[in-house]
């Protein structure tokens, strides 16, 4: 079109040119042509600069089209992936920021808009300052008053698909309730509100702890002067098992218990109430209620996933109660005699049912252990191992009493009632247990011998002859020289025996003649009594009645050693 619009401006100017006719000189035809050519060239110039601009811009705009459309692309399937930092105030997440800004990520960027509201919204004022937007070249600025809480990138308005503007009014209405809500929280007026509710409950509370105070008090005066004629001492089949003072105690001592609760339920109210009243220790209510109900939670929700495991427990431990429950039954027929087994004794009934009893509890704990709550645990296994060795180290003795006095037990050396002398110790048995074994001495006292030394040690059972139909032999030596006739030592020996009435008549007492010394002859008086457990009055009265049977017949039984050295002077 240019071409076309220079051809006709030069047809014109030749027109012209031949219009003023040829009469024109011929420099002057020349000056107009150079004109002409330079017009000309100068527009050819222009063109292409024009065609050059035209050029540039087309293709910048095709470039900036097609980076534009390319980012996008890379933002959308960013987005995907990347899901940006979040702003949360209190646990709201409010907006969510994507792209970095003037050396700040997104992160940084999140902390200082994060930090910003709540500083403005916290504030002690009435009111908060209106929010509005400036717009720069580059960001458009959400502000609170003179303060800058975001900066709106296009970067920031590409994440987000919309424009800057549109980006920067969204997030200013979000920012603006936020920090209304925050004010409404936090504010002079909120702190006031809430101080004068904490006042009212704090008043309320000590009003009904001098309530709960005054009620007790009263109680306690009832119970002090009323209710006497009201109680009647507790009596169970002739036992007084409380009386009327134990009575009022122990009704004191519920009031004080009541006092104490009703304190704790107030407290446990009106705490959570106040630490509620005031956002900064809300929390700690979440948390007292917390301290409170998640140990219930959680044992009610253990009790839950036990419970099969408790039913399978409880069907073993009722099984092996009525398998006990019919073993002592056998083993007590067995005791009182009215069930009788060759070989087996009356007084190993109880002994075996014990015994049995540990075995089958031993192995009841076995089949339930897996089942009980955290054997597998560590812990658990850490424990037991060190009571075990706990138990096997501090216990050597007790274990070698225990199998001594079942040894004991079944070796039947001794019975309950027994006289028996057992080392140095003399006495009626009045004990056997599986660690020890009791005697009561001639004077009343009681000796305690392990079952682990009776093992080691010589025991007399001077009962046990009575059992089987003679009685116990007992005896006393008395030496007399030669001079004196045995047959009247052996007479007078006789007729002392014949005199105590603890011993029996039949069979009847004998004398023997057990050794032949230097000087004497050893004489040893035996007769049969069933008075075991009175031995020592026994050998107290064969003694008295020997020596009066002497002093009758003028016969002195003075040691024979002493009677030769008078006889050498």
């Amino acid at each position: 079109m240019t071409k076309g619009w220079i051809r006709t401006i030069t047809m014109v100017l030749l027109c012209s040119c031949a219009m003023l006719g040829m009469a024109q000189e011929a420099d002057t035809i020349q000056h107009n042509t150079d004109s002409l050519v330079r017009v000309i060239q100068e527009m050819k110039v222009k063109e292409m600069m024009m065609q050059a601009a035209l050029d540039e811009s087309g293709r910048t705009e095709r470039e900036d089209s097609i980076r534009k459309v390319e980012q996008k692309a890379r933002i959308d399937s960013l987005r995907q992936v990347t899901p940006g930092v979040p702003l949360v105030i209190e646990g709201d997440t409010l907006l969510y920021i994507y792209a970095s800004l003037g050396g700040e990520d997104a992160t940084h960027r999140v902390e200082s808009i994060a930090r910003k509201i709540l500083l403005i919204g916290k504030s002690l004022k009435l009111t908060t300052d209106s929010m509005h937007i400036f717009e720069s070249e580059y960001t458009a600025d959400v502000m609170c008053g003179e303060v800058v809480l975001v900066r709106v990138s296009d970067l920031d308005a590409l994440w987000n698909g919309m424009t800057r503007h549109e980006l920067a009014e969204q997030q200013m209405r979000i920012l603006a309730v936020e920090i209304e809500r925050l004010h409404a929280d936090y504010g002079l007026k909120a702190k006031l509100t809430g101080l004068g509710w904490a006042i009212f409950l704090i008043v309320v509370q000590i009003l009904f702890f001098i309530l709960t105070a005054r009620l007790c008090r009263y109680l306690r005066k009832r119970i002090m002067t009323d209710i006497n004629h009201r109680l009647k001492p507790l009596i169970i089949k002739g036992y007084e098992l409380l009386n009327i003072y134990q009575q009022k105690r122990i009704l004191l001592f519920l009031t004080r218990v009541l006092q104490v609760w009703l304190v704790v339920v107030q407290l446990f109210i009106s705490l959570p109430l106040l630490f509620s009243i005031f956002p900064e220790t809300e929390k700690f209510t979440v948390n007292m209620i917390n301290y409170v109900w998640s140990p219930l939670r959680d044992i009610a929700l253990s009790l839950i996933r036990y419970f099969p495991n408790l039913v399978k427990i409880v069907v073993i431990i009722f099984v092996v109660r009525y398998i006990t429950r019919g073993l002592r039954h056998i083993f007590d027929e067995i005791s009182n005699g009215r069930l009788k087994i060759e070989g087996f004794y009356q007084d190993w009934a109880q002994p075996t049912y014990h015994i049995i009893r540990i075995f089958i509890i031993a192995f009841s704990l076995v089949v339930i252990w897996p089942w009980l709550p955290g054997s597998e645990s560590g812990i658990f296994k850490g424990v037991s191992i060190f009571v075990a060795a706990l138990f096997s180290l501090g216990s050597t003795t007790t274990i070698g009493n225990l199998v001594s006095g079942i040894i004991i037990t079944y070796m039947r050396p001794f019975l309950v009632g027994d006289y028996v002398r057992i080392g140095e110790q003399e006495g009626v048995v009045i004990e056997k247990n599986a660690f020890i074994t009791r005697l009561k001495d001639i004077k009343g006292n009681l000796v305690t011998v392990p079952n682990n030394s009776i093992l080691s040690m010589q025991t007399v059972n001077y009962t046990a002859a009575v059992r089987h139909g003679k009685g116990s032999i007992v005896h006393s030596a008395f030496t007399f020289t030669y001079h004196v006739p045995r047959e009247t030592v052996e007479s007078y020996l006789l007729e002392g025996a014949e005199r105590c009435k603890l011993l029996l008549k039949k069979p009847k007492p004998f004398v023997l003649y057990t050794a032949l010394e230097d000087f004497y002859t050893r004489y040893e008086i035996n007769g049969y009594t069933t008075e075991t457990e009175r031995l020592f009055d026994v050998y107290s009265e064969l003694h008295k009645n020997i020596i009066d049977v002497f002093h009758e017949h003028n016969l002195d039984p003075t040691s024979s050693h002493f009677i030769k050295m008078q006889e050498l002077k």
